[in-house]
């Protein structure tokens, strides 16, 4: 068991996804389910850490509840993917304050969110990472912490923010790593359905930018 990393993973409207997720890491890793579906208690077999919002607080809700846990690693991961548990141990090893599996760049030439580059699940220098999983120390998130809780909880783009906070304040690197990773059903409920969900990014980075 790999105490000191914490998997967190958001819970909404994919719940049989989340008990694969479970199932997946249980005797790996600690592991918090947040689950933001105020109509439908989240419940588990596992000894899992089961927080029951009574509002959808959004993807910003699972770095602020980083905080509330002692490990000085944590793994922020989608709801529709597993990395594989050693390609997570590997991101402890390599040292960098925040990296993951999904990252964008050429955001100093680009005119809409869709003209970024993708970078996934290679070795790449990002201009942020996006959530799909993100390992981060937690004592690099603790300094960002009075800047981020400024923010609440914006729809769209806790990921953008989370990135450029660390870069700002950390000195930071946004890497994307190698990893193996097993895709798990999307559905028809994902944030990246909806229409403006790639606009609401656009806006966020224009934020985060300026």
């Amino acid at each position: 068991m790999h105490n000191d990393i914490r998997i967190i993973v958001l819970n909404y409207k994919r719940p049989k996804n989340v008990h694969k997720i479970i199932q997946a890491y249980k005797d790996i890793f600690p592991i918090t389910v947040v689950n933001n579906n105020p109509d439908l208690a989240f419940t588990s077999k596992y000894p899992v850490d089961i927080i029951n919002n009574l509002e959808n607080k959004f993807c910003m809700e699972r770095w602020i509840r980083c905080y509330d846990y002692p490990e000085p690693f944590k793994f922020i991961l989608d709801d529709d993917l597993i990395v594989h548990p050693k390609d997570i141990i590997k991101m402890r090893k390599n040292r960098q304050k925040m990296t993951g599996i999904y990252g964008k760049s050429g955001v100093k030439t680009a005119t809409s969110y869709l003209d970024l580059k993708d970078h996934w699940c290679e070795d790449y220098d990002c201009d942020f990472l996006v959530g799909s999983g993100i390992f981060i120390r937690q004592e690099y998130l603790n300094d960002i912490k009075p800047y981020l809780l400024q923010c609440g909880y914006p729809e769209r783009g806790d990921d953008i923010i989370v990135s450029y906070l660390m870069k700002k304040y950390t000195g930071s690197w946004t890497k994307t790593v190698s990893a193996n990773v097993i895709a798990l059903p999307e559905g028809d409920v994902g944030l990246n359905k909806h229409p403006d969900h790639f606009s609401k990014r656009w806006e966020v980075l224009q934020e985060c930018l300026n």
